[in-house]
């Protein structure tokens, strides 16, 4: 018996140191790599070196840290061989240590590796890889990281990985998926991890992994059995939308996944697409159909019914407010004999949810500071839905009393005058929001672009008064540090920093900012633009990220167009506004029409000499039928914009030089026109004063378009021709309720011929035409001699009264309704404005797919002999 136990107690003693390295986890040293190439690759030295270190770390290998292996080297002095790494890996406690070399011929790139035992009692082993260029050398690193993890922990590694069972996902797929990789170290607790994210991917009914033992390793496979795909998706029953429509909003996908829960999900969407088209009485029903090879069919038989209109919009618990001011705050209305136009009257979810929040906002911005809003009700009616709001409104709050506190940047009285709360005023959440932009724009434009701004709001419940106070802390002043241009592989940087109107050193300025912003939209090179704050090199500096993503700028457009004036027209333009990503822009345009025939070549330098002044040069042939001739112009016209100091005002100067050839004239012409056959030379230059704000060129809601020019042709500058002419003009738009807009324009010429050349008579001022005076035919508004022949006249006056309305809004078509005056007078007669003509009418415009459309119909107030006492008026495409 003892003689067992003396056995026993031997054997626990030799096995102790082992088991105590088992316990200890064995450590690795990985020292940097030698370099052999022609090219200066000296950096590769760490950086494989730390490439290995990182992806043995990966794989659960202790690694000792690359800073304390390199600082051993350094203090050693001595170049690397076998001999001294094996004695640095002992003094920093590693078991282990790898060295080696990268190796660069040609493209060629190669990895040979060592694993050093460092008490000498294995051989060392070699690892060697190689790949084609250094940018391999990732996944060379990853690779040989695998065998060397093996070599090191002695333990099995995997051979390969089969999948099995997969018809539609492919196996690289799922092998990416999971951590055992192939040349790997082999884990049993790895495979259980493996399994579990293979069946988190979603695509399998079952997952299971097994391993077996190989020649060179263990063999894993990882078996699954995948989900039915949906193959079809089927719509019967729909009408009022299509099934391409409906696929959309579903978002189910041919060869996705099947879950019964997306099917129901999928039904609940449809009946909400309808419900958004005003058919709330729609029911769907869904049938899976078993396909051959287990896959699965979808089918939605739709019952649509009648459309359903919002009859009745009622409100419990206001008292403050009727139920029509509370109606008027909602996108949706009541069915009413305007409904067919506006379209509001069907119920849609998202949009009812809006209106609940603007009825909040309507009684908080009126002292109602407590007004609570309940969900709607929704109420199925014989005629109709009812939708009932609940309100609490609660007491109504006056300001009391407004200050500013905190560190000021200019007077206490000052600041407050900015703000547009007032002392007496109800209480309004919006207008207190506006004035912490106000303070905080304050702050900003001075240089605190981290400046905060809060509102200390004080009830006094028995008065029923609220005390505001903006406490304002402004922070350190900024100032723009580097400012970090990304994303622009074909667009210069200059193109984008002359645009910015900051530069690196200048003090932080929020308007400056959002200008950048704007003026980089006006490019129209970007199809997005991000301009973020970054932390600077100093507390008190901020670095700018501009992040563009470029968009095509090179057009090649065909289009069509018709117009009362000009007949059918078809127009073709190439162009680039970003040639070479210099800015420059280059563009041909033709249009050939029944009436007219243009030709024109553009080149347009934005920044000339890299300053903000535009040069560009037009060259064009020109010919158009007129009422009493043809003109035939050939010339060309030099172009320059300079900036002004105030926003949106530009001037610009010209240089034309045209030859213009009358012909075809009719033989009811007056004299004055017979007197213009042939050739005529006109040798120009204008000068033009223009600020536009407008928010749109053709579906205008806000701002002004203002413009003066003065033109002079002739003596000094030759040519036959000769005078000076000059136009003003001045158009205002003004938002009104509901999404109307009234727009006031007004436009008045002046010429007059001068010494040493002719006054032709296609310069003079001829009105008539949708442009102008609408009702009257084309350039049928002008001056008449002895004959009654028209004649053009030398001043000119046009006022222009419209009231546009929303038609169908999601189209954006909109109504006109307008009033046009003016006329055109002779020199002798000057402005004669007891004499103007007169119209009324209306309309319809769109911004049509082939462009800005109108039709208009004018009725004539004042018809003369020969005049139309009416006339439509219709113009599509892109005219120019």
């Amino acid at each position: 018996m003892r003689k067992y136990w003396l056995v026993l107690a031997v054997s626990l003693i030799c096995l102790a140191p082992a088991a105590a390295q088992a316990a200890q986890a064995l450590k690795v040293a990985v020292f940097p790599f030698h370099v052999f190439s022609r090219e200066p690759l000296n950096q590769l030295r760490t950086g494989v070196q730390e490439m290995i270190k990182s992806r043995l770390t990966a794989q659960g290998v202790v690694v000792i840290p690359t800073e304390d292996v390199n600082r051993a080297v350094a203090a050693e002095g001595k170049p690397l061989d076998l001999s001294l790494t094996r004695k640095l890996a002992g003094r920093l406690g590693a078991d282990f240590a790898i060295t080696g070399s990268l190796t660069k011929i040609g493209n060629r790139v190669s990895l040979d590796a060592k694993v050093l035992d460092v008490m000498g009692m294995q051989r060392p082993q070699s690892v060697f890889i190689e790949g084609a260029g250094l940018e391999s050398l990732p996944g060379l690193a990853e690779r040989i990281s695998r065998e060397l993890a093996v070599r090191v922990s002695g333990r099995e590694k995997v051979a390969s990985i089969q999948v099995k069972g997969n018809r539609r996902i492919e196996a690289e797929a799922i092998k990416s998926a999971i951590k055992s990789k192939e040349g790997g170290i082999f884990s049993p607790l790895l495979l259980d991890d493996d399994l579990r994210a293979v069946w988190k991917m979603g695509y399998f009914d079952d997952v299971k992994i097994t391993s077996a033992d190989g020649p060179s390793g263990k063999v894993v496979t990882i078996l699954v059995k995948e989900k039915p795909t949906v193959r079809e998706v089927q719509f019967t029953g729909n009408k009022e939308i299509e099934d391409k429509d409906l696929r959309d909003q579903i978002g189910l996908k041919r060869f996705a996944v099947f879950q019964p829960a997306a099917v129901k999900e999928a039904e609940q969407k449809i009946l909400a697409a309808y419900r958004d088209k005003g058919y709330y009485d729609a029911k769907v029903t869904s049938q899976v159909i078993t396909l051959p090879r287990g896959d699965i069919g979808l089918k939605f038989t739709i019952i649509e019914g009648q459309k359903v209109f919002v009859q009745t919009i009622r409100f419990r618990g206001n008292k403050a407010f009727s139920d029509g001011d509370l109606r008027g705050q909602m996108s949706i209305h009541e069915k009413g004999w305007l409904s067919w136009l506006r379209d509001d009257h069907i119920l849609e979810m998202a949009k009812l949810e809006q209106d609940v929040q603007k009825l909040n906002d309507f009684y908080y911005n009126n002292g109602y500071m407590e007004a609570r809003v309940g969900k709607p009700e929704i109420t199925r009616e014989a005629d109709g839905l009812k939708v009932t709001i609940n309100i609490k409104e609660g007491p109504r709050f006056k300001i009391g009393a407004i200050s500013v506190s905190g560190q000021m940047v200019i007077p206490q009285k000052d600041t407050l005058g900015l703000l547009k709360t007032k002392a007496g005023q109800w209480y309004n959440r919006d207008l207190l929001r506006q004035d912490m932009a106000t303070l905080q724009n304050l702050y900003a434009e001075r240089g605190f672009a981290y400046a905060t701004v809060r509102p200390q709001v004080r009830q006094d419940m028995k008065k029923k008064t609220v005390a505001i106070n903006f406490d304002v802390v402004k922070g350190n002043k900024i100032y723009f540090d580097r400012i970090i241009i990304t994303g622009n592989t074909r667009t210069r940087d200059k193109v984008i920093r002359r645009e910015l109107a900051v530069a690196e050193g200048d003090l932080f300025s929020a308007a400056a900012l959002r200008s950048a912003n704007m003026r980089l939209n006006r490019l129209n090179y970007f199809d997005d633009i991000h301009i973020t704050p970054g932390k600077g090199s100093r507390p008190d500096t901020m670095n700018i990220n501009i992040n563009v993503k470029e968009k095509r700028t090179g057009q090649v457009s065909f289009g069509a167009g018709f117009s009362t004036q000009d007949s059918f027209m078809v127009m073709g333009q190439v162009s680039e506004s970003n040639l070479f990503g210099t800015g420059d822009q280059l563009m041909l345009r033709a249009t050939l029409g029944g009436k007219a025939t243009r030709y024109t070549l553009s080149f347009t330098e934005p920044w000339l000499f890299d300053r903000p002044i535009s040069a560009g040069v037009d060259i064009y042939d020109w010919e158009r039928e007129y009422l009493q001739y043809t003109k035939e112009a050939l010339g060309f016209r030099l172009r320059f914009g300079f900036p002004t100091p105030y926003a949106y005002t530009r001037t610009y100067l010209y240089y034309k030089l045209e030859q213009a050839e009358i012909s075809n004239i009719s033989s009811t012409a007056s004299r004055l026109v017979r007197e213009q056959l042939g050739t005529h030379t006109t040798s120009s230059v204008k000068g033009i004063l223009r600020r536009d704000s407008r928010d749109h060129t053709f579906l205008t809601t806000r701002g002004s378009d203002n413009n003066f020019s003065v033109e002079w042709a002739g003596s000094p500058l030759g040519g036959s021709n000769a005078f000076i002419k000059a136009i003003a003009s001045t158009g205002w738009y003004f938002p009104l309720f509901w999404g109307t807009v009234f727009v006031a324009h007004g436009e008045m010429g002046w010429m007059t011929g001068h010494s040493g050349g002719e006054l032709p008579i296609y310069e003079k001022f001829f009105l008539g035409g949708i442009n102008t005076l609408r009702g009257y035919s084309y350039q049928s508004v002008s001056p008449r001699d002895s004959n009654g022949d028209l004649i053009g006249g030398e001043r000119m006056a046009v006022v222009n009264l419209e009231y546009r309305f929303p038609l169908v809004k999601k189209a954006g078509i909109i109504g006109v309704i307008f009033y046009d005056t003016g006329n055109s007078w002779t020199a002798d007669e000057g402005y004669d404005f007891g004499n103007l003509r007169k119209s009324v009418g209306a309309g319809v415009r769109w911004m049509s797919p082939m462009g800005p459309l109108r039709l208009e119909y004018g009725y004539v107030l004042d018809p003369q002999p020969g005049d139309d006492t009416s006339n439509w008026e219709f113009t599509i495409g892109s005219l120019f």
